[in-house]
């Protein structure tokens, strides 16, 4: 049986060894669950120190699970089993559970599909003192869950407390009462409380055991003409994200697409798909479920509610009108045969196509600006001094290869994202250099070209005398092709504005769409050289040829030394020193055989210049193979701070931590960075390491994270994605009080700007 179908039935079997689960003694309000690996935390919550009878106070039972682990949702999916709560209170009176919108979990590699939390979520009731309580008031609850991660582990225990009966009620420490705010603000809140109305519309007039039906849920926030007005949008990457049912029961609902918009500004047509097989003998069965919305980076989730129409099996039904059910945006499917699925186009994210490609063509531009791609944008203004002159022809043929260059590394870089996701690896921004042999493999690259421009070997492409260097070798259209191609690797470590909202819309879509924006970031990074080249009389602007150009060629060669200096201290921060120094070994030895075959080829001697050309790419593709360069375990997330140089105290990036701390009424700053990212380093050195940030965290009573991506790791992957990136760096800073939403800063941090954030977060003069 394959590990997956292991885990299916695993879990599918918890409800039969529930009863055989672990109990533990009703004799506390907080207890913790463990069975192997599993932990999860639990605690009996009040939002009350005291409680007069008659009043109404909150109970709730927190859960704090371990990193991986997951409890269920109301609606557990596939799978698992909805955690349940059995309240004992004395003869008070308790409403219904208050279930906070819950998040897709994929198990069983992706054949199943599941709704739950993990973290850290608070389940509450509303509950009504009896009018006859007196002294203390007692409460118990058996709480009887099931955790998964790979496997599924059914557990039980019992909480339990009481509450002294006064005169009046004394609310709860301030801690406790913002962790039942924050609860509230994530259970989903009727349209009518957001100005959004909901209107649902089915595909026949009523639905027979076996019929495959649509809904079309029409979703408007604002009036015919008020284009002043911001609307609310599906705050989702996924099509298995956009609803959640509130009942696994007959039907079964699926998202499908999105169809043809109302004719209200800013409505949006979400249509799911289901299937009846059950014949309940009753005339409308009403359908709950979740739509998480979003509108000014404030995701809320809001509450559907339909009725659906049922016939018996031999009665016949007509039709709607089916225009009304086409799909106009297609939305993938949860999971394919392999068990993972294509993102969907995220319609939720506020940005059209024609948008996220115009933002990636302005990303692309203000990507030449960035210290990762000057050194090959300094070797193309090396080239158009030694062409500003030449005739107009071979001018403009170095653009064109210098732009298929750029592109079509960029539709391999596309093609790799697409090929890795369909294979089932998620993936972001610059993934590439979280592969130290792609570093070693680039580096290797970087000082085999700084040699080229030091003179110690000449590349040519063209049939000349041994040695001869002529225009036409030097600066070839292949040789612009290759550094078409060396900018986009190099580019790649870096964020620009408008390059995160473009990059993160094109991972959440389609393979088509990631193409598109793909290429639309390459004809931004290529443009300024090829509108030099294209524009008559703007080469002609660059100095002639002379003695400056070879300290220019000299400079640039110490410039690529330099990046790859960088790119070893990267390889090394993930392999460790006996990597980085196996590396440099590697780096010296393809520049000592280059070096040979320099000399060979200034001798005019071909067959052995030759020789040692062919010899050195040998020994470069063969080191790369040998050399031991698999990343170090990624060990788990310590609890120790750290200080860094600019005077902030760090802890490791934990979403419970952040939750709990939140909950606790501090504000939190949260970066999200990595070792190879360059415009991190530029952050942090010229705004992040200042003395005012530092202060103003300090004094704001900020709790400070630190999410290093420069390892690979799932968890932040999808954190960068719920917030619209797919790559780093990305500043996140959550305001004090644990219910605003945070708010998310530019790629390029600012000083004054990074302060503003600050001190609306602390709600105080910082």
């Amino acid at each position: 049986m394959r590990g997956g179908s292991a885990v299916a039935v695993l879990c599918l079997a918890v409800a039969a060894l529930a009863q055989a689960s672990p109990r533990l003694s009703p004799s506390s309000a907080e207890t913790v669950f463990a069975a192997g690996e599993a932990k999860v935390r639990t605690e009996l919550l009040v939002d009350a120190s005291t409680v007069a009878p008659g009043d109404r106070v909150r109970v709730g039972v927190r859960f704090t699970m371990d990193p991986g682990w997951h409890i269920y949702w109301r609606n557990s999916g596939d799978s698992g089993r909805p955690t349940a709560l059995t309240w004992r209170t004395g003869g008070a009176e308790l409403g219904p559970t208050a279930w906070p919108a819950p998040r897709v979990f994929r198990e069983a590699g992706g054949a199943l599909l599941t709704y739950g939390y993990d973290g850290d979520v608070l389940l509450t009731h509303e509950a009504v003192v009896p009018g006859d309580a007196r002294g203390a008031w007692p409460i118990e609850v058996d709480v009887d869950l099931v955790a998964c991660e790979f496997e599924c582990i059914p557990g039980s225990t019992q909480l339990a407390r009481t509450v002294e009966v006064a005169a009046s009620t004394t609310p709860a420490d301030r801690a406790i009462r913002d962790r039942f705010e924050l609860a509230e603000t994530r259970v989903p809140r009727p349209g009518d409380d957001l100005g959004v109305s909901i209107a649902s519309r089915i595909s026949q007039r009523a639905v027979r055991p076996g019929d495959t039906f649509r809904v079309a849920l029409e979703v408007s926030s604002c009036e015919d003409g008020d284009t002043d007005c911001i609307p609310w949008s599906l705050a989702a990457s996924r099509a298995d994200e956009t609803f959640f049912p509130a009942s696994g029961t007959d039907p079964r609902l699926v998202p499908v697409g999105l169809g043809s918009a109302p004719a209200t500004f800013g409505a949006f047509t979400l249509l799911v798909e289901g299937r009846a097989w059950d014949d309940p003998g009753v005339d409308v069965e009403p359908v709950r479920g979740v739509l998480p919305l979003v509108r000014d980076g404030r995701v809320v989730p809001v509450a559907v509610e339909f009725d659906l129409p049922r016939a018996r099996a031999e009665a016949p039904v007509g039709l709607a009108r089916s225009d009304r059910f086409e799909v106009v945006n297609p939305l993938a499917a949860a999971t394919n045969d392999d068990g993972h699925g294509e993102r969907a186009s995220p319609s939720a994210a506020g940005v059209s196509l024609g948008a996220a490609l115009l933002l990636a063509l302005l990303g692309g531009l203000v990507l030449n600006l960035m210290p990762c791609v000057l050194p090959v944008l300094a070797l193309k203004v090396f080239g158009i001094a030694e062409l500003a002159h030449a005739e107009r022809g071979r001018v403009v043929q170095s653009g064109l290869a210098y732009l298929a260059g750029v592109l079509v590394s960029m539709a391999v870089l596309a093609a790799t994202v697409i090929g890795l996701r369909e294979a089932g690896t998620a993936v972001g921004w610059g993934f590439q250099l979280q592969a130290p042999i792609f570093v070693a493999a680039i580096s290797s690259l970087l000082v085999l070209f700084a040699l080229n421009l030091f003179g110690v070997f000449e590349i040519t492409f063209q049939p000349a005398g041994p040695g001869v260097a002529t225009e036409g070798d030097a600066h070839s259209s292949r040789r612009s092709f290759l550094e078409g191609a060396l900018a986009v690797v190099l580019a790649t470590p870096c964020t620009a504005p408008f390059l995160g909202t473009a990059v993160g819309f094109a991972f959440a879509s389609s393979s088509a769409v990631i193409l598109g924006i793909f290429v639309a970031i390459g004809v931004g990074l290529a443009a300024p050289y090829v509108l030099i080249t294209l524009v008559p009389g703007w080469a002609r602007l660059v100095p002639r040829p002379g003695p400056w150009m070879l300290h220019l060629r000299t400079g640039l060669g110490f410039a690529l030394l330099a990046t790859a200096v960088w790119l070893s201290w990267v390889a090394g921060r993930t392999t460790g020193v006996d990597g980085q120094t196996l590396l440099v070994v590697h780096l010296l030895t393809i520049a000592f055989l280059a070096w040979i075959g320099g000399v060979f080829q200034a001798k005019s001697r071909r067959g052995p210049a030759r020789g040692m050309a062919v010899l050195t790419l040998a020994a470069t593709v063969t080191g790369l193979t040998l050399l031991p360069l698999e990343p170090t375990p990624v060990t788990g997330a310590s609890a120790t701070t750290t200080r860094d140089a600019s005077g902030i105290d760090w802890r490791p990036w934990d979403p419970a931590e952040i939750e709990r701390e939140r909950a606790a009424g501090h504000p939190v700053f949260v970066d999200f960075t990595a070792d190879w990212c360059i415009t991190c380093k530029v952050n942090e050195t010229v705004v992040l390491s200042d003395d005012a940030i530092a202060d103003a965290l300090e004094l704001g009573g900020f709790v400070s994270f630190k999410a290093d991506w420069t390892r690979y790791d799932e968890a932040i992957r999808e954190e960068l994605a719920a917030h619209g990136r797919a790559g780093v760096p990305m500043y996140l800073v959550y305001p004090r009080g644990g219910t605003g939403e945070a708010k998310l800063l530019s790629e390029l941090l600012t000083l004054d700007t990074t302060l503003e954030a600050l001190r609306s977060a602390a709600d105080r003069s910082i």
